[in-house]
């Protein structure tokens, strides 16, 4: 690639994290056999964040697919304003990670309350902060917990909050401007620092990067739409948002790029995050799809509907299109050669 490109570069960052270290004590890892080991997992994307030799960073998994081009997301007022831009992920697993039950006693506190009240702020506040609007006061008397930082009101809103979800962002594609968020990089690579902190309880590094900004009390920004999805199950065909489409996950532009159409219409899909497509029988099968809908709306649950959280119901379902088909068609193509 670099001959083609010569300014593409490849850099391990573990042989940066291995080096790095204040008065003799490592940051990151023991040394660099422990980076190797210690990395090779998700959190390698927060390594990649903190040591790009960017600014500003796009970070995308392997398995993400793109139905039109992601640099306009640049351009979105969303990251303009903030230097973030993130994604939603499903709304499910409501009794495990983030929304795992601390006690039989405390129905009503989850992981993500006890994570949040046990982490210390202080350390971080000479690092600064996107200035935002003045948060709501937490009723702490609800959950009794103190927390040292003030929570937004988007947490406080959101469905991790309530416990009706495990997870809250889809982190196969998301936005980063350090320059912009400087106290949430010190926080986000604290998570994965030798400094005997709390683990996130993240499937991953998914929850990682919109809990730093929360923590860092900073302005942050999720697509305006829930995650979708994509595939060739259609277990019922949803005309007006009564259809059942099992399949993978997919993500909508984060914005209604034409207001004009008012409240509801549908988002052009952006791009989905699966290498499943491998195994979808090629030309053999139709696609469908899910439409958009609000990231704040709460289907339900898929425990009590009795699906997998890869089959979403009461959804809108519809055809892909033909140059969405295509591009499905060359990502297998493309397998087909690397595989040789």
């Amino acid at each position: 690639m670099q001959n083609q490109d010569p300014s593409v570069t490849f850099y391990d960052v573990c042989e940066q994290a291995a080096n790095a270290a204040i008065e003799s004590r490592q940051l990151f890892c023991v040394d660099l056999d422990h980076c190797y080991h210690k990395f090779r997992s998700f959190d390698i994307k927060v390594l990649a964040v903190v040591y790009s030799e960017f600014q500003e960073v796009m970070l995308l998994d392997a398995d993400t697919l793109f139905f039109q081009s992601p640099m306009t997301l640049w351009e979105t007022t969303k990251y303009k304003s903030t230097g973030t831009l993130f994604f939603n992920d499903r709304i499910s697993y409501e009794l495990s990670y983030l929304a795992k039950r601390m006690s039989s006693e405390h129905e009503n506190v989850g992981a993500l309350h006890q994570f949040l009240a046990g982490f210390d702020v202080s350390p971080y506040r000479r690092f600064g902060s996107l200035e935002t609007e003045s948060r709501p006061q937490l009723p702490r008397s609800e959950l009794g917990l103190d927390f040292s930082f003030q929570p937004s009101e988007f947490l406080l809103n959101s469905h991790v909050w309530s416990l009706r979800s495990g997870h809250q962002m889809d982190s196969s594609l998301m936005l980063w401007n350090k320059a912009r968020q400087p106290k949430a990089t010190v926080i986000l690579a604290s998570f994965v620092s030798l400094n005997g902190l709390p683990t996130v309880p993240s499937y991953g590094d998914k929850e990682l990067y919109w809990l730093a900004c929360e923590l860092a009390e900073t302005a942050y920004e999720f697509s305006d739409f829930a995650a979708g999805t994509v595939g060739w199950e259609l277990l019922a065909e949803g005309r007006h948002k009564d259809g059942v489409l099992c399949g993978d996950a997919l993500q909508h532009y984060p914005v209604q790029k034409n207001p004009a159409k008012g409240p509801g219409a549908d988002v052009e899909p952006l791009y989905m995050n699966s290498d499943n497509i491998l195994e979808w029988g090629r030309d053999s099968r139709r696609l469908y799809r899910t439409a958009a809908r609000p990231a704040e709306f709460y289907p339900g649950s898929f425990t009590e509907r009795k699906l997998l959280q890869t089959c979403p119901f009461d959804v809108t379902t519809m055809e892909i299109a033909p140059m969405e088909a295509m591009l499905l068609a060359q990502r297998q193509q493309l397998y087909d050669v690397v595989a040789g």
